[in-house]
């Protein structure tokens, strides 16, 4: 599966989103279920873009009656699932819930729907926005590591604060690794 990139179109996302939760649900059916390796470096980057979807729509003009609107609900339950698969890729045990397979099922065809009825209606409602989806891109790739890291500290810190998950260790867990990794690039920066 390709990597996620900041210029997909929201289209191109949803295809996305449904090839990973197949993907999972056929992993967490197998004999010996699993998460695939493919969580650690995919969840995230949809997830992200799951947010930018949910943002956009509502500061779209036709709000309304574009298919990421009417399908908002979808759009959160899917960015929640994928931070949950992510927290589960980072931790020491990753242990599937039990009732993983059905859920990603039950998104990926919801995933599948939009992708018809889209199909059917002739137009992508993010058309018009793809301009700015490769501005933002270019301004993505001119950011140093340093930058990016530092977003994603801030973008884990707020999730954290938004969440308040009682003091789950795997949090704190992942917020270390994350200075570990920055701490890292920096030696390997200086060498």
């Amino acid at each position: 599966m390709p990597r996620v990139s900041p210029q997909l179109t929201d289209l191109q996302w949803v295809k996305q989103v449904h090839d990973f939760l197949i993907e999972v649900a056929r992993a967490s059916l197998a004999d010996s279920p699993k998460l695939p390796e493919s969580v650690s470096t995919q969840a995230l980057p949809l997830a992200q873009k799951a947010q930018t979807i949910q943002q956009k729509a509502e500061n779209s003009p036709n709000h309304h009656t574009s298919w990421q609107s009417q399908k908002s609900q979808w759009i959160e339950q899917v960015r929640q699932l994928l931070l949950e698969l992510s927290r589960i890729a980072l931790s020491e045990r990753p242990k599937l819930p039990e009732n993983i397979a059905q859920r990603a099922l039950t998104l990926a065809e919801t995933a599948q729907d939009i992708q018809e009825d889209v199909d059917d209606s002739g137009r992508d409602d993010t058309s018009e926005n793809d301009d700015e989806d490769v501005d933002d891109a270019s301004r993505e790739t001119s950011l140093s590591v340093d930058d990016l890291l530092k977003r994603l500290k801030e973008g884990l810190r707020a999730e954290y604060q938004t969440n308040k998950p009682n003091g789950d260790p795997q949090w704190q867990q992942l917020l270390t690794l994350l200075d570990v990794v920055e701490d890292t690039y920096h030696r390997i920066q200086k060498s």
